[in-house]
């Protein structure tokens, strides 16, 4: 990062639900929740880890980890 310039900041707020039925037997507990861009004010809804990741991927210029791993 050059000394003058200031660092980009990307700010999200992750919230889950965790189904308190999952909680009380062995299996995956069973969740959802709703991710929000602070900066826009964007929310969407998720039931599965990969729509948060692309919904971050929107704003963030993450790199591929997954192609990365397979190297």
């Amino acid at each position: 990062m050059k000394p003058d310039s200031a660092p980009t900041i990307y700010s999200f707020i992750i919230r889950f639900v965790v189904e308190d039925a999952a909680q009380e037997t062995s299996i995956q507990p069973a969740y959802h929740g709703a991710v929000r861009h602070i900066q826009s004010g964007e929310e969407v809804s998720f039931n599965h880890w990969q729509e948060v990741v692309e919904f971050v991927q929107r704003f963030v210029p993450l790199e591929d980890l997954t192609q990365k791993s397979s190297d």
